[in-house]
């Protein structure tokens, strides 16, 4: 069995009711926390900007914008509510995909179930299915696959909101085979646009770019039948070698939300700050130090770290 047959084969025919219960409690986190981040996502610039193009552009208003009275078509909803839930990089993150899985995954689930609709239980299974598909290939691909310039939330993504929609939209396994290779020729998103409002605009993207897919094989579109791991596919153009069928063999079993977790972020900002973000409170907190008494501060990271750190600002006294 090839590896995408593999994917196709787990978004079709796995259940709720062999997902773990202490992976759905970490869904309804999720989504919780990624709906927080959209609202306040939403008044950002990048945001408003989408959401202008929208109103020129958004078709039949079948789904929401959150935060707004706006109504879109299914892909432009994913678009819009994907960009403003990345837009304060105050989203969750998983470290097998190195990336964000929730802000693309919950604005395409989202715009699916409103679409057809669909009830609760629907909807957490298909983030389940989108969040292993997402960090299966993370495991496979990272981490050559992010430090070559890789931004994994909207490349690896894409894959992932494409499986959540397939199952939302009840495609079959050959339909979901296609929506997967679709979405592996829409997959794209460079960390060189880091600090842009392009950076937020990835994970709108890869929601808008997987509902897309799925919709499109739904009516009958198709894409080879090795568009994941064949040689010139989607795993040899991102990585170093093709994709082995093997890569996929623990979905279902051993699952990622629960192996390598959901980290909810603390603060609004990318999660390779954290670290030194909680080292300056402890030492404030320790020394009882104020603002005038630093001169300069120096953080020490791995070599990684100033590709991903790009933006540059002064930092500002809080009140």
């Amino acid at each position: 069995m090839s590896a995408t047959t593999r994917l196709a084969e787990f978004v079709v025919k796995t259940t709720l009711r062999e997902c773990p219960d202490a992976a759905i409690v970490q869904v309804r986190r999720a989504a919780l926390d990624t709906l927080g981040v959209m609202l306040a996502g939403a008044a950002e610039p990048a945001a408003r900007t989408v959401r202008a193009l929208v109103r020129a552009e958004g078709g039949t208003p079948l789904c929401t914008i959150v935060g707004t009275r706006l109504r879109a078509a299914p892909t432009w909803a994913a678009l819009a509510n994907g960009t403003a839930g990345h837009a304060h990089d105050f989203d969750d993150t998983n470290f097998a995909l190195m990336g964000h899985p929730s802000a693309p995954l919950i604005a395409a689930i989202l715009a699916c179930a409103e679409a057809e609709p669909a009830d609760g239980a629907a909807v957490v299974l298909a983030y389940l299915i989108g969040f292993e598909v997402s960090a299966a290939l993370g495991l496979a691909l990272n981490p050559d696959h992010y430090s070559r310039g890789w931004h994994a939330t909207s490349t690896i993504g894409t894959l992932g909101c494409a499986a959540a929609a397939a199952r939302l939209l009840a495609l079959d396994a050959e339909q979901t085979r296609h929506a997967l290779g679709v979405a592996a020729s829409l997959a794209s998103g460079l960390k060189e646009n880091f600090g842009s409002m392009t950076k937020p605009f990835h994970a709108g993207h890869a929601a808008r770019n997987g509902v897309f897919a799925a919709m499109l094989a739904r009516e009958g579109f198709t894409a080879a039948d090795a568009a994941l791991e064949g040689r010139q596919g989607y795993a040899a153009a991102f990585g170093h070698t093709a994709l082995p069928a093997a890569a996929f063999d623990g979905l279902g079993s051993r699952w990622q939300l629960l192996a390598s977790g959901i980290a909810v972020k603390p603060y609004p900002s990318c999660a390779l700050t954290h670290s030194a973000i909680d080292a300056l409170l402890e030492l404030r907190a320790q020394h009882r130090l104020a603002a005038e008494q630093v001169a300069e501060v120096e953080v020490g990271v791995n070599r990684l770290v100033p590709d991903v750190l790009r933006g540059r600002s002064t930092p500002a006294r809080g009140s």
